[in-house]
């Protein structure tokens, strides 16, 4: 099924993020978190693309669907040249994958200026634009940043963008995680204005640790409210960070159902625990279904 026809039935949909696993030592965690995730029905879930790995991203994809009956969303990044992501378009299609999350993807070494492999797919939008042109059935996604990414001049410069993937065929869109529900309503708010009208799902993510925080917000961009940070700062360990980043979330979650948002996006980082205890105060609160 179509995740863009997912969040157009009038009721919030709850999804995961899971990343495909480097290697084998990693696989058995996956599996635990997949396991656990799975039995809070999810309405859809996503896995990241690795390089190396890709193909286990889409076993994974494929596997979840198949065993776990719940829609699976395989990430797809401008890593590999045309031909390469025809077959790899191909692939999903025999295997009734319906759903593909196009990326540009990072740059292989932290801190390094991406290089596209094929000069034709050099942004996401060209990857929407060669999904579209080639006559895949494919719901896509797309990325956009509610604050400034930092391989971005300014908002201005990301907002552009994220109207180019809408225009070359984007179905929806999910946002960089944030924790200052602000910026996702100016963003909503800007893009209605703009006269984009696909779904905009916030992206959220419990803080783990103090050392996780720091590279998620140097890798996003992301701002940490100020009585956030303090009280991160006044922790006495990551047990007490972890629970601080769950209660925060909640009330994140919270108030962004009461607006009305589509959907809720969790990145897990391939732990089931926090994304769990969210689901649970929700639940109590009566803010999405049992």
């Amino acid at each position: 099924m179509r995740i863009a026809d997912m969040l157009q039935r009038g009721r919030p949909t709850v999804s995961f993020e899971f990343m495909a696993p480097r290697d084998e030592s990693e696989v058995e965690v996956l599996e635990r978190t997949v396991a656990a995730l799975a039995g809070h029905a999810p309405d859809w879930v996503s896995v990241t693309y690795r390089v190396r790995t890709g193909e286990k991203t889409l076993e994974l994809v494929t596997r979840i669907k198949r065993h776990y009956h719940v829609e699976a969303m395989a990430h797809l990044t401008c890593a590999n040249s045309t031909d390469r992501t025809r077959q790899i378009l191909n692939w999903m299609e025999r295997e009734g994958v319906a759903n593909v999350l196009a990326l540009r993807g990072d740059p292989p070494t932290s801190g390094e200026p991406f290089a596209p492999v094929d000069p034709e797919l050099t942004h996401a939008s060209d990857l929407i634009s060669l999904v579209r042109r080639s006559g895949y059935r494919f719901g896509i996604g797309a990325a956009c940043s509610t604050e400034k990414h930092p391989e971005s001049p300014d908002l201005d410069h990301e907002f552009r963008y994220m109207q180019l993937k809408v225009a070359s065929g984007a179905d929806f869109l999910i946002t960089q995680l944030f924790f200052d529900n602000r910026f996702y309503f100016d963003l909503v708010a800007r893009a209605r204005g703009a006269g984009i009208k696909v779904p905009i799902v916030p992206g959220l993510m419990p803080v783990p640790s103090r050392r996780s925080l720091s590279v998620m917000t140097s890798m996003s961009g992301a701002t940490v409210p100020v009585s956030l940070q303090g009280a991160i700062d006044a922790a006495q360990d990551d047990e007490a960070i972890r629970v601080l980043g769950v209660q925060h979330c909640i009330a994140q979650c919270a108030e962004l159902l009461e607006a009305g948002v589509p959907g809720l996006h969790f990145y897990t980082f391939n732990r089931a625990r926090a994304p769990m205890e969210i689901l649970a105060a929700l639940r109590g609160q009566q803010l999405i279904a049992s």
